[in-house]
Formats: structure tokens, C-alpha cells, sequence
């Protein structure tokens, strides 16, 4: 029997083991499967909560482009951001976060867009909003939960393969719609040069039976308004205007003289009396 299997995308930092011990003490396989079919398993050291190596190749280039031409102080792996807020695992927790040295935050949420070859163009429109919609709805909920304050929170969308123009227009209509709820998301569309690197086969077929299986879906009334943080309306309400303008350039009142004058003043308008203290007794 012959077994076709698919070569998974180069990462860096795999660790390759042809050893059937190891699949089968990492539960992939039992061990007479491993030596039947004979499976070179790459052990891929990434700090995604999604290891599947296709997924981790799709975080790190989605990465790699937002931080072009920005100085970055710090980034966040997705583990690192749900052991930094609790250690609860959310569905929306960010693929990455990172910070420039002037102290803006951006968040990066990471998606492959389930298309097909043969797909519509109406189909490609629901599928990209509705993954779009999921994404951001999910963030939300994530940043309630941890109160983080990112100056943007990237959708960044591969594509299996350029989609028409309309359909580009559409999913950005759709967040200018979102941005006036939630100014904090942006959306990246990209294709990548190698798409087979990312997209496995069968990847959107597979997508296409669990969607059928769950009837779960959002739409624009799911997308919650954010009216800004609590710190930043605390900061504009405390906030007072303070006039520290000073007239350097004009002379302080001579005080000392004014006293004088007014002395000298109440000396003049001062009148003497004479005063008589003697009574008559007789009358």
C-alpha cells in the first residue's frame, strides 16, 4: 500500500527525528503504524499554541511583514501573551504582539482564509467577511478580558491565490464598517509566493466539512463599540488647564510708596478737638 504523505513547510529551529520511539511516545502514531509507513516526524520548536508547522510558517512571515520599518523594543509569542494575562486560553488571544520603542502596541491575529479554486465570487465574499467578522469578534473578547490597550489590532488574511478586485473592495468596505465600532483593527490581505508552504492539500475542502458540521457564525451586530478605555476617559476628565503666562516684562507695584502717600494723606485730613470735661454742678 502506498501512503502519500506532503511535505510540510522549513522552519527554523526543527529539530528532524526518524525515530518511531518518538512518534509514538508524542501520540501521532502507534508504533507498528510508524514502522509500516515509515514517517520522518519534524519537531518543530515554535511558541504558537498551534504547532501544525504550516500554521507556524503563516504566523512567522505574517509577523516578519508588520514589523517592517518599525523599531521594535519587544514582541509577545501567543504563549507568552496567555501566560502574561492569566494563563487563560482564548479563542482570540493575538498569534503575536509587539512594541516599538515609542510605545505603541500592535497586535497581530493570524488567519488562512479558506478558498477554493472553483469558488464564486459571491462565496469568496461571504467566506472572507465571515472570517474577517470571526476574527475581530473574537479579538474583542480577548481584549475585554485582558484590558490591553494596542494602538492596532491587525486581521491579517493569507489567501490561498489572488482573488478578484471586487472582492478585495468588499472585505475592506466591510472593516471601514467595523473601524466606526472599532477604530483598534486594520486588515492585511496578502498572498504568499509559495501558497503550497501555507495551504496543505485538501486545507480548504477540510475547512468546508467542519463548517457544514457547525452552524456557528457572526455578522456585524456581533462587533461590540468601543468607546475608548477607562484610563483614557479618567486622564481627559482630570485633566485642567493651567494659565502659568506671566507678564515678565512689566514692573512690580511699589507698594512701600503707595503706603506712604496714604500716611501722608490721612496726616493732613486729621483735625484736632478740644475736649471739656468740667460739668456744672449748679445746673
Amino acid at each position: 500500500m502506498t501512503v502519500a504523505t506532503q511535505t510540510p513547510p522549513t522552519l527554523v529551529g526543527a529539530v528532524v527525528s526518524s525515530t518511531t520511539e518518538d512518534l509514538a511516545k508524542h501520540g501521532q502514531m502507534g508504533l507498528e503504524g510508524c514502522q509500516a509507513v515509515g514517517v520522518i516526524r519534524a519537531t518543530v520548536v515554535s511558541q504558537s499554541l498551534n504547532a501544525d508547522p504550516f500554521n507556524v510558517r503563516a504566523e512567522e512571515l505574517a509577523l516578519q511583514e508588520c514589523t517592517v520599518g518599525v523599531e521594535v523594543r519587544r514582541t509577545w509569542s501567543e504563549q507568552q501573551l496567555v501566560r502574561s494575562f492569566g494563563g487563560r486560553i482564548s479563542a482570540g488571544t493575538p498569534d503575536g504582539m509587539f512594541e516599538s520603542w515609542d510605545g505603541t502596541l500592535t497586535c497581530v491575529q493570524v488567519v488562512r482564509v479558506p478558498l477554493l479554486p472553483d469558488s464564486s465570487v459571491s462565496d469568496m465574499q461571504d467566506r472572507l467577511s465571515q472570517t474577517v467578522l470571526t476574527k475581530v469578534v473574537k479579538s474583542q473578547q480577548w481584549l475585554r478580558f485582558t484590558q490591553a490597550s494596542p494602538k492596532d489590532f491587525v486581521i491579517f488574511c493569507w489567501l490561498p491565490y489572488c482573488i478578484p478586485d471586487y472582492v478585495v473592495e468588499h472585505a475592506e468596505v466591510l472593516m471601514t464598517r467595523i473601524q466606526r465600532l472599532d477604530a483598534r483593527f486594520s486588515l492585511r490581505l496578502r498572498t504568499p509566493k509559495d501558497a503550497p508552504s501555507l495551504f496543505p492539500a485538501l486545507f480548504a475542502r477540510n475547512r468546508d466539512a467542519a463548517r457544514k458540521r457547525t452552524s456557528s457564525s457572526f455578522t456585524e451586530c456581533d462587533v461590540s463599540t468601543f468607546m475608548g478605555s477607562e484610563s483614557d476617559t479618567d486622564d481627559a476628565e482630570e485633566y485642567c488647564s493651567w494659565d502659568i503666562t506671566w507678564a515678565w516684562d512689566e514692573e512690580p507695584p511699589d507698594i512701600g510708596l503707595e503706603n506712604e502717600n496714604c500716611n501722608d494723606t490721612d496726616n493732613e485730613d486729621e483735625v484736632e478737638f478740644e475736649w471739656c470735661i468740667s460739668w456744672d454742678d449748679n445746673g
